[in-house]
């Protein structure tokens, strides 16, 4: 009898040390639920530190890695729209490119681009025609009745920013001499 009772003693701790730890699949459900509810994981964290009560250090840890999976997730699929309406996006893009403002960053997001992406492909589509800006530049340069920045924006339809950056390159070079 007293061998069953040790057996049945060390059963009853097992399966109250058991109870005591949570399953993934509950844990992973707590933190969807504080994820749902809150804007970061800084405050899903706080969320399963006061509903859960975790440890501030494990839900910090799992909030930032769900949080992490969703982004990925919402990347992807984000990227994979982007890719499917991508004849849509070379028409954009050409129309942008003939708009006489000179600013593609902003007809592209016109458009419903994110500022991101509209940034980068007219980086992009700058870059490829650094040959005919460099002889702009040369143009704009060489005449006296205007700054070459003017010259830019008036002439070639160079964006704001574009033109006044050569200008203080060019500023700034003079200087140098």
């Amino acid at each position: 009898m007293i061998r069953w009772s040790k057996a049945w003693l060390a059963a009853v701790v097992a399966a109250a040390a058991l109870g005591c730890f949570k399953s993934a699949a509950k844990k992973a459900a707590e933190v969807r639920e504080c994820s749902r509810i809150t804007m970061d994981a800084k405050g899903a964290a706080q969320c399963l530190v006061l509903q859960y009560k975790w440890t501030q250090a494990a839900a910090l840890t799992a909030a930032t890695t769900y949080q992490q999976e969703q982004d990925s997730l919402a990347q992807l699929h984000a990227d994979s729209t982007w890719r499917a309406e991508a004849a849509r996006h070379r028409k954009e893009t050409a129309q942008c490119a003939k708009d006489p403002s000179g600013d593609m960053t902003r007809c592209l997001m016109g458009y419903g681009w994110a500022e991101a992406r509209a940034t980068a492909t007219e980086d992009s589509l700058w870059r490829h025609d650094a040959p005919t800006h460099r002889q702009e530049v040369a143009t704009c340069t060489r005449q006296r009745k205007m700054q070459a920045g003017s010259c830019l924006q008036l002439y070639y339809k160079w964006s704001p920013g574009r033109a006044l950056a050569v200008d203080d390159s060019i500023r700034r070079a003079q200087m140098r001499r």
